[in-house]
């Protein structure tokens, strides 16, 4: 066989052998399978991380959330004033500043899933009357792969409206009420007495003993004292024969001048029997009904009163008359947060604010206003003021007042020679046009006229009227001094009350009272529903 015939053959021979190609295809197989696994551990850990991604910002989105209401939570708890701008703050001894990066203060709280800080900063406009949080809270979640946490930030504005009025709350109110409860003994003395020729033509309630002298009367009811009733003079009665007055509880009995005292009173002259108490009224019982005087809450007002020494008047805009000429406080040295640290300075220190003087001035903040108008002799008034000194009002004439307020002072108060009316009862101060729920003005006085500060008035007086007229209410924590020639139309509630020479005020009861009324609940501002406006 030639060379060329031998090597053809031998090529056939080789090319015709299939030995090892089995493990050619078994490696080809592998190789593909290993890709394919390699494929789907790839897909799979690329699903499981974008799975974890999507869950982990979904998880931080719910937390900012959650911090979000975690901010609604402390605007609208009620011991909290949400227009107060370090409401979010903790109490400390450095107050926080911007300039420090201490404000805003951000507050961090953490759940199973992870955490979330929430901050906002308070804006105001005083001449608009409004006011709104801007709220940015931000969400954080672990990322398990590592690298940056998972994080979502939402951003909201939380409108915030002042409470310049609610229902009345303390039935006290409806009374001229003296809160002296004196021994709790009948007849051991007078804890309030009605002299000259007054005429009560208002619910009364005395907490210890009333004591009529004079010509005194009570001409219309109801009447209601805990204590006894002594009417010392032949002129005084309760109604009179044929005008009942519609109801008289007097807890511990009467006495007419020098007769034995008694308990129950008796109706009239006494019918048949030798007692005569000159008492007509259609009930007449020994068991008066409990009425609660008011507690006053003057630390908290003091703290959060607007305007007042931690809320101070808008700087005036141009053709404003400037801000009023006297303080709300001095409290100089402030450097703190802390409650207990301002409230060092409440010590009725600012001498006497006048209120209506010979110029026009004007004060607004979100949350109240006080300004007077000298040419129409106008006092535009809307929640809680505190002065933390003495106030008066003696420019003589006519002054009008228009809106709900309080008015707090940690001095006296003097009402002197001048008309205060609410500003629907025009011009000539007529009782039956004033509409108590659009206008009405409460004075709340802690002041004592035995101290310095406070001598614009008697010793032991706190809120003292002479020869003046009020359409209001008054709370002083000593005297109400009703003088000569005075009238007060509204409640009264004193330690006691001294009703003036021929006093005859009268006044319907209230449905709604200007917030910071002593005895209802204190309510500050209402943070609204958010509005998102970012996340």
């Amino acid at each position: 066989m030639t060379l060329a015939g031998r090597l053809t053959k031998r090529l056939k021979r080789a090319f015709g052998e299939e030995h090892g190609f089995a493990l050619v295809i078994a490696l080809g197989v592998t190789i593909v399978l290993s890709m394919t696994v390699v494929t789907v551990i790839e897909s799979a850990t690329s699903n499981q991380r974008s799975s974890t991604m999507t869950g982990g910002r979904s998880a931080a989105y719910n937390l900012a959330e959650a911090g979000l209401n975690n901010a609604m939570a402390v605007l609208r708890l009620p011991a909290n004033n949400s227009l107060d701008m370090y409401v979010f703050c903790t109490d400390t001894t450095v107050l926080p500043t911007v300039a420090a990066g201490t404000y805003p203060c951000k507050r961090t709280d953490t759940y199973s899933a992870g955490t979330v800080t929430w901050y906002g900063n308070l804006y105001q406009n005083p001449a608009a009357g409004t006011a709104y949080w801007d709220l940015f809270s931000t969400g954080h979640v672990r990322n398990p792969f590592g690298g940056v946490d998972y994080q979502k930030t939402i951003r909201a504005t939380i409108p915030v409206v002042p409470t310049t009025t609610q229902p009345l709350n303390n039935p006290s109110w409806n009374y001229i009420f003296s809160r002296a409860p004196g021994t709790g003994v009948a007849f051991s003395g007078c804890d309030m007495t009605l002299a000259n020729s007054v005429d009560v033509t208002a619910p009364l309630y005395v907490m210890g003993n009333l004591c009529l002298q004079n010509t005194a009367k009570i001409s219309k009811g109801p009447l209601i004292v805990k204590g006894s009733m002594d009417l010392q003079a032949n002129g005084n009665q309760v109604g009179a024969a044929g005008a009942d007055i519609n109801a008289a509880h007097i807890g511990k009995g009467c006495r007419y001048r020098a007769q034995a005292q008694h308990n129950p009173c008796v109706y009239g002259l006494g019918g048949t029997t030798p007692v005569r108490d000159n008492v007509w009224a259609t009930v007449l019982d020994a068991t008066p009904p409990n009425v609660t005087a008011p507690t006053v809450d003057w630390n908290n007002w003091y703290l959060n009163a607007s305007p007042g020494p931690y809320y101070a008047c808008a700087a005036p805009q141009a053709g404003d008359p400037a801000n009023p000429a006297f303080a709300f406080d001095n409290p100089v040295g402030v450097a703190s947060d802390t409650d207990a640290n301002k409230l060092t300075y409440k010590n009725d220190n600012q001498g006497i604010a006048n209120l209506t003087p010979s110029s026009s001035y004007k004060c607004e903040t979100v949350g109240g206003e006080i300004s007077w108008d000298y040419p129409t002799k106008v006092l535009t008034l809307s929640g809680t003021i505190f002065i933390d000194g003495s106030a008066k009002v003696d420019i003589g004439g006519t002054v009008r007042y228009k809106g709900q307020a309080t008015i707090y002072t940690s001095g006296t108060v003097l009402i002197k020679n001048t008309k205060l009316c609410g500003y629907s009862s025009g011009p000539t101060c007529v009782i039956g046009n004033w509409d108590s729920v659009q206008d009405l003005l409460g004075f709340v006085v802690n002041g004592n006229g035995s101290l310095p500060a406070d001598s614009q008035v008697p010793g032991g007086d706190g809120a003292q009227f002479v020869s003046a007229y009020f359409q209001g209410a008054v709370y002083a924590t000593n005297i109400v001094d009703i003088g000569t020639t005075s009238i007060v139309d509204g409640p009264l509630d004193g330690s006691t009350v001294i009703l003036g020479q021929s006093s005859n005020s009268t006044f319907s009861g209230f449905t709604f009272v200007p917030v910071g009324m002593p005895g209802n609940p204190t309510v500050y501002a209402l943070a609204q529903t958010p509005q998102m406006t970012g996340g």
